[in-house]
C-alpha cells in the first residue's frame, strides 16, 4: 500500500514521482440507478460506527474475524478488507494471538482511503457534507481544455464546493471543482438538494447514462493564498490534488473532478496485485 503524508509530500523527488502518476482505469458494473457500497465497506462503516458510539469502546477488542464473518454474512476476505480499512485510519490495532484492539474512537488526522471502484468514491461521498461555494458557466479555452481533458470551444458549468466530515466537525476536507456540459445543468440543482452523493452519480441517475472507467491522475501541489483560506489551512503547504475523468463505456466524457486536499487530512491508499501471466 502507499501512503501520503507530510514528510513524503515535501520530498522533491516524491512530489516529481507523484506529478507522473496516472493509475489504472477502475472499471466497474454499469449500473443505472445509483451505487452501492461494496461489501467491505459497508463492514468498515458499521465498525467505524459501533466505535464511535461506544459499541466496541477504546481498549476493548473487537469480535474475531470468524465472529465477524458471521455477523455479518460476508467472508473472511470481506472482513479483512474491513478492518484494513480500519487500520489504515488509525482506528484499531491487530496483533497474532491477541486480535484486534481498538485505539481511537476517531479517525486520526483525516481520512485515510482505498478506492478500487465507483462504489468505494460513492461511499467516501457518503461520509462528507458538500457545501457549494459558487457555480460558473463558461466556454472552454484552450488551457483549460488541455488541464481537464475538456473540448476547447464547448460550454461547460464549473460546481465548486468543499466537503466536510459529517460526523466531526473539523476544518474541510477538500475543495472540488466538478466540470460536466452544459446539457447536464439540470443535475446543479440536485447537488444542492443530495450533499452526500457524487455529482457524476447523480447525473447517472437523472439523464439514464452509466459510469463505466474513471481515469485517476494524483499529484501533490502547494495550496494556494486562495484555496489555504477556504479549507483553513497555511498558504503553500503541501496538498494532494486528485483529478478524475468519469466516463461511459464507449469513452464518453460524463464529468470532471478536481479536488485538492491538504496533506494533513486525506490519505490516498492503492493496493497492488502481482500479475500472475507476467513471467
Amino acid at each position: 500500500m502507499l501512503f501520503f503524508d507530510r514528510t513524503y509530500l515535501l520530498c522533491p523527488y516524491i512530489i516529481l514521482a507523484l506529478s507522473l502518476i496516472h493509475c489504472q482505469p477502475m472499471k466497474f458494473a454499469r449500473q443505472t440507478k445509483g451505487m452501492n457500497p461494496t461489501r467491505y465497506t459497508t463492514v468498515a462503516k458499521d465498525l467505524m460506527e459501533g466505535i464511535a458510539n461506544g459499541r466496541y469502546p477504546v481498549g476493548s477488542l473487537l469480535p474475531t474475524e470468524f465472529e465477524l464473518c458471521d455477523l455479518y454474512g460476508v467472508s473472511r476476505h470481506t472482513v479483512r478488507a474491513a478492518i484494513d480499512q480500519l487500520l489504515n485510519q488509525g482506528l484499531v490495532s491487530r496483533r497474532k494471538r491477541v486480535g484486534t484492539r481498538v485505539e481511537a474512537s476517531s479517525p486520526r488526522g483525516g481520512y485515510s482511503q482505498s478506492l478500487a471502484s465507483v462504489a468505494d468514491l460513492a461511499h467516501l461521498a457518503e461520509t462528507q457534507q458538500r457545501e457549494i461555494q459558487g457555480v460558473r458557466h463558461f466556454v472552454a479555452d484552450l488551457s483549460e481544455a488541455a488541464r481537464l481533458g475538456l473540448v476547447p470551444g464547448e460550454h461547460y458549468f464549473c460546481v465548486s464546493s468543499i466537503r466536510v466530515d459529517r460526523a466531526h466537525h473539523a476544518a474541510p476536507l477538500c475543495w472540488t471543482d466538478v466540470y460536466a456540459q452544459r446539457d447536464y445543468a439540470e443535475v446543479i440543482e440536485r447537488a444542492r438538494e443530495h450533499p452526500d452523493q457524487l455529482i457524476a452519480g447523480l447525473i447517472e441517475q437523472h439523464y439514464g447514462r452509466a459510469i463505466a472507467v474513471v481515469d485517476q491522475q494524483v499529484r501533490a501541489v502547494l495550496l494556494t493564498a486562495d484555496l489555504a483560506r477556504a479549507l483553513k489551512a497555511e498558504a503553500g503547504s503541501p496538498g494532494l490534488k486528485i483529478i478524475r475523468h468519469y466516463r461511459e463505456e464507449n469513452g464518453d466524457l460524463m464529468a470532471v473532478s478536481e479536488t485538492v486536499h491538504p496533506d494533513d487530512r486525506f490519505t490516498l491508499v492503492t493496493q497492488m496485485r502481482r500479475d500472475r501471466s507476467a513471467g
